[in-house]
């Protein structure tokens, strides 16, 4: 089978979605499909012989917001269609954001060619965003040319049906079980003693970094023996250095930017808990990651989260923008060792049970083969 799958970024470009095609790239080439991939022109992305860029030069954080030079982007994509598709010929395409999969989807049909669209996170529902944002996400999905498509979020099987879009399944993500496994990889432990505490993802206000400040606040008046390593980059950075700054926690929190998949995974080697208190969140990559690291995990009630969360039995489950939550469920897990094992313990063997790349690429590959 020939795939196309056409994403926002791609690897070293840092999100979500650049993790979730280089894997099932790796597991479609491995099982003999063709993949060609089609990204964003963007210099964080490697050059590789079977990746197309188009558009305007762009860097990866803005890929995800609405400027003039994206919207021109996904018009180049769209004759970039009309020309190419023609050539490549795949037996199926696959894109990765609402926007690309609707641009792409009109040169498709001309070809004949499917196109199967996946939703790494779903914001139409969710009213903080604004209304131009969610107007825009309904109506590529819905007058998309899409033959199916694919939330990682079961959660949000409804908010489509709502919105009379049907022809929806769920996949979740899925993440490499062996490379993130600490007992099995050799990693260099560190002589510092203090616990380390990580978040991994975007530097967005999504991602609730300004309520982990302040619960970071809150933590240090009742310990100094630890650190807060923060991994990932965007436009914000500057901002959230000065937030800690301002809250007087700047000598525990370190910002590591933007780290590729070696030194991401030695990170996760080296942490002792991991904490994602988003606000709004499809099926966090990272949260998979750190169950596949053993980490015992501090997350949020938002989006796909409780879908395969179990309070106190692989994570502690606090409520959205509540920074005494936080702190308090950071605090158990310092005090209460057995807890954090057991968590840790019990995430690894969920994701090995359901979130392996080769459990999703079976998965997803079952939907192509109904469709060509």
């Amino acid at each position: 089978m020939k795939i196309l799958h056409i994403t926002k970024k791609y690897p070293e470009a840092l999100g979500g979605d650049a993790v979730v095609v280089y894997n099932l790239e790796k597991q479609q080439e491995k099982i003999g499909h063709k993949v060609s991939i089609v990204t964003s022109n963007c210099s964080g992305i490697k050059n590789k012989e079977n990746v197309f860029k188009f558009g305007l030069k762009d860097i990866a954080p803005n890929l995800d917001k609405i400027t003039i030079r994206r919207v021109m982007s996904l018009i180049i994509l769209f004759f970039w269609g009309l020309k190419r598709l023609g050539k490549l010929y795949p037996d199926i395409i696959h894109s990765h954001s609402a926007d690309l999969g609707f641009f792409i989807s009109f040169p498709a049909g001309l070809y004949h060619i499917p196109v199967v669209n996946t939703c790494h996170s779903v914001t139409f529902p969710d009213k903080q965003y604004g209304f131009m944002k969610r107007f825009a996400e309904i109506f590529f999905l819905k007058y998309g040319r899409f033959k199916r498509i694919i939330t990682v979020d079961k959660s949000s099987l409804e908010s489509f049906k709502e919105a009379g879009i049907n022809n929806v399944i769920y996949i979740p993500n899925g993440v490499d079980t062996e490379r993130f496994d600490r007992q099995k990889q050799k990693f260099e432990k560190r002589g510092d003693q203090k616990i380390i505490f990580l978040f991994a993802g975007r530097l967005e206000n999504e991602k609730g970094l300004k309520y982990l400040f302040h619960a970071v606040r809150i933590l240090k008046d009742r310990t100094k023996n630890f650190k807060f390593l923060i991994v990932g980059d965007s436009s914000q950075r500057n901002a959230f250095k000065n937030l800690a700054k301002n809250l007087g926690i700047e000598e525990y929190i370190f910002f590591m930017g933007k780290v590729d998949t070696d030194k991401i995974i030695k990170i996760y080697h080296n942490s002792d808990v991991f904490v994602l208190p988003s606000i709004h969140e499809g099926l966090p990559l990272t949260l998979l990651e750190a169950w596949a690291a053993r980490l015992p995990v501090v997350t949020t009630n938002v989006g796909g989260i409780p879908e395969i969360c179990v309070n106190r039995e692989n994570a502690l489950i606090v409520p959205p923008k509540d920074p005494e939550a936080l702190a308090d469920a950071m605090i158990e897990i310092l005090e209460d060792g057995m807890l954090a094992k057991k968590m840790g313990k019990n995430g690894r063997k969920l994701v090995e049970e359901k979130y392996t790349w080769e459990k999703i690429a079976e998965k997803t590959e079952k939907v192509y083969e109904r469709l060509i």
